[in-house]
């Protein structure tokens, strides 16, 4: 009989006062410059830029690069709402300076997920931020400037057959319900687990695998980002014991990392843990995925989306593992037999093998 692990989440909505979106003046910042590219995540060093330009702000480059990332927020625009933010004072990288980083990046994006393709939406986004946090901005007049070559491309990617579940093929783990990155908004995070361990529990035997080959960049000690072909990236937190180094190129199911047994590591660049798991994201070009059967699966199973953040009901929320059948959320049965990795990453129409229209659609 199969076992129910016990629930894990990643519940990280924004709190704090609420968010007005009321501006209609000139464009303030780009939407273009907000939007968090693959590309971006493998040509943009955020230590680098805050040496030669907010240096005051070198203690929380781990949070900032973190919560960019899973938040889809670009770090360079982050890095200047965190500066406006914490005027006045020299932050010391301490965890409670941590969650501030992480509440700049979950307002910044629950606004930007709101306003879609709104030509104000970036602007609105920061504005909103800054008068709900009461703090004043001081945002370079460059990032105004529409940056060459970033805009959305729309749509809704799917992607069969590419990605393996992010443990090592042969082990058994269970899933959740699918949510966002802050517990909110479209849903293209899940949390896995290998077993029930509780905190101060042993989780030396669960290995979080890559679920595709690229290229690692480490954020932290305890969340990392493997930049896949054309724009696809995948994002993993509540992490320890890295195993692979920033700038790494990997293959697929090559372990990565234990997750956490304790919520100091769990969060150590702030947000929240219910106990030890990893949480899992996909993002395309920038944008949120939707972690549905319709969209794409997991190489050994897919998974249908239910109603609202973490929805564990069978009834409205389950897996469907290839071999194993249907699953509901949480139960230790999907097992990780994905087939041998192909190379060519399919959309839409493309099944067949065909990307002549898949690679004019990203050059």
């Amino acid at each position: 009989m199969s076992t129910v692990p016990t629930a894990r989440a990643s519940d990280n909505p924004y709190q704090g006062p609420a968010l007005r979106v009321d501006y209609s003046g000139p464009v303030e910042v780009a939407n273009s410059q907000v939007r968090y590219t693959g590309e971006d995540r493998l040509t943009f060093f955020t230590a680098n830029y805050l040496k030669d330009n907010l240096p005051e702000l070198l203690p929380l480059r781990p949070a900032i690069d973190g919560w960019a990332s899973r938040h889809g927020v670009h770090p360079r625009v982050l890095s200047h709402v965190v500066a406006d933010y914490f005027a006045g004072r020299v932050p010391r990288g301490e965890r409670l300076e941590f969650d501030e980083v992480a509440r700049l990046a979950a307002a910044i994006d629950s606004v930007m997920e709101e306003e879609g393709d709104h030509p104000l939406a970036a602007t609105r986004a920061i504005r909103a931020t800054s008068e709900a946090l009461g703090f004043s901005l001081r945002i370079p007049a460059e990032l105004a400037q529409p940056r060459i070559g970033v805009s959305r491309l729309g749509g809704n990617p799917t992607l069969f057959g590419y990605f393996q579940p992010p443990w090592e093929i042969g082990e058994t783990w269970a899933g959740g319900g699918a949510h966002g990155n802050t517990g909110s908004g479209l849903q293209n995070a899940l949390d896995f687990i290998g077993g029930g361990a509780g905190w101060g529990d042993d989780t030396s035997q669960w290995w979080v695998a890559s679920m595709q080959s690229g290229t690692v960049r480490v954020w932290s000690t305890c969340g990392m980002a493997i930049i896949h072909e054309n724009g696809w990236v995948t994002d993993y937190y509540h992490l320890d014991n890295i195993q692979v180094s920033d700038m790494q190129p990997i293959d697929r199911d090559v372990r990565l990392s234990n997750y956490a047994d304790n919520l100091d590591q769990a969060t150590c660049t702030g947000g929240s843990s219910t106990g030890p798991h990893v949480h899992m994201s996909v993002t395309w070009n920038g944008d949120r995925v939707l972690v549905d059967e319709s969209q794409i699966d997991f190489s050994a199973f897919s998974h249908h989306v239910g109603v609202g953040q973490y929805d564990s009901n069978c009834n409205t929320s389950w897996y469907t593992h290839f071999t194993v059948g249907q699953v509901c959320p949480f139960f230790r049965q999907l097992l990780n037999d994905a087939p041998t990795p192909t190379s060519v990453i399919f959309r839409d129409g493309f099944e067949s093998g065909d990307t002549d229209g898949w690679n004019a659609l990203v050059n």
